[in-house]
């Protein structure tokens, strides 16, 4: 059996595109580690010490750090956690491949949506699922958003609690759109705001009408608002995950289509890659519309930003099964190398993080979406989302977002690597360089081999 430490190296290096090898036969990955329950903490006054791994910079990472001393404070004598930051979260994850190798990992590891493939398919990590099973009262799954559960499942199971999550948004200039006639009310769906965004360009042709950052992230957004999976089968949500990449289907080309001939008639303004481009063009008023994460509300409010609003993302499927893919990041309790003590410790910690008081608090800090509907009752937070309306926004998608394969997200390991064949290729369509129909084409070819080589260095 090919060990775990050779197959997470070799994913590692798979989804950032390089090249590596590991000897031994493969195989498919082993049943994860059991979960172990409130018995297994000591008695008497011993304390079990944790460790947690983050990619959370800056404003995340302070208000992450003021929960950890909380819940320091609340467990005094019976547990500690450290908190360590680790870089963003592509170091994060180097750094725990590497300490699998090592035998080092830490006892809770956070990182970022991207990642849940190939942390899944590591089997280092007890679900989340199994340890609210064994450990009841300490965290109820159901209180956690349906549509953030969804994303980190699999096989009907919770992998990981959400932490800190953010959803995509439309950002409008209400003077922009009013010169141009543009009722807000006709930008719930794709194909209003790409009418509006025409309408603004026509009446100020020296302001664009539309900015996105050309991530990958975007285009797996315009899948699931079209209701479709991007990979197959079922969004590699069941089964053996995920075997190909689905870029083709009728409603997709038609979500791209409506984008790309935004840009290709210069009615949209290309920034790259970098949402905070986007976000400095849109602040500086050079465009009339912006798609970019729920996360740039903050970065707007510290530019000093007036006349602005926030709406939900567009559609252009069906309500029931269509919406956004939330980002973020993750908390997963290590198995292998901990002791049970340390697993329920673990837990305990990921519980209270999740918690309606912890998430309230470290929303309220750090812009990120709460993961837990017991904070929707809160006196407190209705105050705060009647002072910051943008954020209300961000709270009432996030709960009418339905639970759907769609709005799951694709689930591999590979994902890194097919978001830059498809950025690539739509970078061209977007310019004009290359026709939609031939570079959805390339990008899902180069997807399906990005998913084939992946699978086989996992041993599936």
């Amino acid at each position: 059996m090919k060990p775990k430490k050779c197959f997470l190296a070799t994913a590692l290096a798979v989804v950032l595109t390089a090249t590596a090898s590991c000897s031994g036969s493969s195989a498919a990955p082993t049943a994860p580690p059991s979960a172990p329950g409130p018995s297994a903490l000591p008695a008497g006054s011993a304390v079990v010490t944790i460790t947690m791994w983050h990619g959370l910079g800056g404003t995340g990472g302070k208000a992450l750090q003021a929960e950890v001393d909380a819940f320091n404070a609340a467990n005094t004598g019976k547990i500690k956690l450290e908190s360590i930051f680790q870089g963003n979260y592509a170091d994060t994850l180097a750094k725990y491949t590497s300490a699998i190798r090592d035998k080092s990992t830490p006892s809770i590891l956070v990182t970022n949506d991207i990642t849940t493939g190939i942390v899944y398919d590591a089997g280092q990590t007890v679900s989340a699922q199994s340890m609210a099973a064994a450990n009841p009262g300490a965290l109820n799954l159901q209180q956690l958003r349906p549509a953030a559960r969804n994303y980190y499942s699999a096989n009907g199971q919770l992998l990981a609690v959400p932490l800190a999550t953010s959803m995509p948004l439309l950002y409008v200039n209400t003077a922009m759109l009013a010169m141009a006639h543009v009722p807000l009310s006709s930008l719930s769906t794709l194909a209003g705001v790409a009418a509006a965004a025409r309408a603004v360009h026509a009446a100020s042709p020296s302001v664009a009408g539309i900015v996105q950052p050309f991530d990958g992230w975007w285009f797996e957004q315009l899948t699931a608002e079209a209701g479709q999976p991007y990979c197959t089968p079922d969004n590699g949500r069941t089964g053996g995950g995920a075997t190909a990449v689905s870029l083709t289907s009728t409603a997709q080309k038609a979500a791209f289509g409506i984008m790309a001939s935004l840009y290709v008639d210069g009615v949209g303004l290309n920034t790259g890659t970098d949402g905070n481009a986007a976000l400095t063009a849109f602040s500086a008023g050079k465009v009339a519309m912006m798609l970019n994460s729920s996360g740039a509300i903050g970065g707007l409010t510290a530019a000093g930003t007036k006349g602005y609003e926030a709406l939900p993302y567009p559609i252009s499927g069906p309500a029931a099964t269509s919406g956004a893919v939330i980002g973020g990041a993750a908390m997963w309790v290590d198995g292998p190398g901990h002791t049970p003590a340390e697993q329920v410790a673990s837990w305990k910690a990921i519980s209270f993080l999740a918690s309606a008081q912890a998430q309230e608090r470290f929303s309220q800090a750090s812009g990120y979406a709460t993961i837990n509907t017991a904070v929707d009752s809160s006196p407190t937070e209705k105050t705060f989302l009647a002072a910051h309306p943008n954020y209300g926004v961000l709270s009432k998608q996030f709960a009418a977002t339905p639970a759907t394969n769609a709005t799951a997200g694709c689930l591999s390991g590979a994902m890194t690597g097919i978001r830059t064949s498809v950025v690539t290729q739509m970078q061209s369509a977007f310019s004009g360089a290359k026709s939609l129909d031939a570079a959805l084409s390339t990008a899902q070819s180069d997807g399906n081999s990005k998913i084939t080589d992946y699978r086989k260095q996992a041993g599936k």
